[in-house]
């Protein structure tokens, strides 16, 4: 730990600086609802799809600026919602093996199904920040650098989209390359500032063992569940906008790692090790993007790979957007694929609406399953109030 020591102690060292005369507190309180909708869904196998499904986020952020150009900032994140009862924190179990092992990324199974139908509501971030000349550095429950970093395909659906979903309609939604190993648990996060357009972080989490919304490492969907810690993930992020023909390409490149501090020595091993790339291409009005994750999940046999791509494009002050994508669990037995077509348009300040068809198909070697329909996606956001303080 003296690596993130060390930075911690630079970027205080230029917080009080001279000239101790600072901006004014500025604190601010929002919320947003999402309401998911998804009318005349038709499922075949063993699946049932929510026809309603919603989520509240209250936010409360307060940031200070140092006469130096330091900036310390304060976040925390309360979320509730009720997503498909067979997807608490996208875990999921898709067989009857009662002795199944759940991979330690993907969070899948060939266990019994999963059914939790109640609304779960959690502090998924709490976090100070400090952000100056020599980097950022965060210390809380966030996101490591490897999700925050991430690249890839863009959705008119915040919630309901197809790769890591918020929000799943069918509870058949697996697809996931958003680099997110540790979920909210606490950790120590550094990102450099960005230097000729790329930027480098470094997350490390002692204890990977949140149960959170959308990513709960400490929870499965098997017997055997997964036990990490002293995880780590250094991820790099590209961004350069070529001027002559107005094209702007962004990448992403992560690994995470992290040891299995209790294990099954027939189904898991002691480490798991996670890659995964992404990359975003626009100009104009058009933009496509792609993003893979590979993990071991921490098992023998149980490889976890998926992808994704798609294009969007802005037009009538309306957003429109495809995206398709494919998955291979081998611990869960399990392969998927999935599309959503869609497009979203604003009406007003922090109002959008998303109307979109998607699509959701998995198997394993005793069942198939597939959900398709309209999802309908409304968002509220508004700001409650604001605050300065001298």
């Amino acid at each position: 730990m003296r690596i993130p020591i060390l930075l911690i102690g630079l970027l205080v060292a230029a917080a009080i600086q001279p000239a101790m005369a600072q901006s004014p507190l500025e604190i601010e309180f929002d919320v947003e609802t999402v309401a998911v909708i998804s009318p005349l869904a038709k499922d075949e196998g063993a699946t049932d799809s929510e026809g309603l499904l919603a989520e509240l986020s209250l936010e409360t952020q307060a940031e200070k600026v140092l006469d130096n150009g330091v900036r310390l900032r304060a976040r925390s994140v309360l979320r509730a919602q009720r997503d498909h009862p067979a997807r608490p924190g996208g875990s999921a179990g898709f067989g009857t093996d009662q002795l199944a092992t759940s991979g330690g990324f993907s969070g899948l199974s060939s266990g019994p199904t999963l059914d939790q139908n109640d609304i779960r509501a959690r502090f998924e971030t709490a976090y100070f920040q400090i952000d100056g000349g020599y980097g950022e550095v965060r210390i809380g429950k966030d996101q490591g650098v490897a999700a925050r970093f991430h690249e890839g395909a863009k959705s008119v659906l915040s919630h309901a989209r197809l790769d890591s979903t918020l929000l799943d309609p069918s509870g058949l939604s697996v697809i996931r390359t958003r680099h997110d190993l540790t979920g909210p648990s606490l950790k120590f996060s550094y990102a450099t500032p960005r230097i000729v357009g790329l930027r480098a972080g470094i997350s490390i989490t002692p204890e990977a063992n949140a149960d959170g919304l959308d990513r709960r490492p400490g929870h499965g969907s098997g017997a055997t569940l997964p036990d990490m810690e002293s995880a780590v993930e250094l991820a790099l992020n590209g961004s350069h906008l070529f001027r002559d023909s107005g094209w702007r390409v962004e990448a992403a490149l992560a690994w995470s790692g992290a040891d299995m501090s209790a294990y099954d020595p027939l189904t898991q091993t002691d480490r798991i090790e996670t890659w995964s790339a992404g990359t975003r291409l626009s100009q104009g009005d058009w933009t496509f993007g792609a993003s893979w994750l590979g993990s071991d999940n921490g098992l023998l046999n149980g490889d976890y790979e998926a992808w994704s791509a798609g294009l969007a494009r802005t037009a009538w002050a309306t957003d429109f957007s495809f995206d398709y994508g494919e998955v291979r669990d081998d611990g869960a037995l399990i392969d998927s694929s999935g599309w959503r077509l869609g497009a979203a348009r604003s009406f007003g300040k922090g109002q959008t609406i998303a109307l979109a068809y998607r699509r959701d198909d998995l198997s394993n070697p005793q069942h198939s399953w597939d959900s398709q329909g309209i999802v309908v996606e409304i968002t509220l956001s508004s700001e409650i109030h604001k605050l300065t303080v001298n």
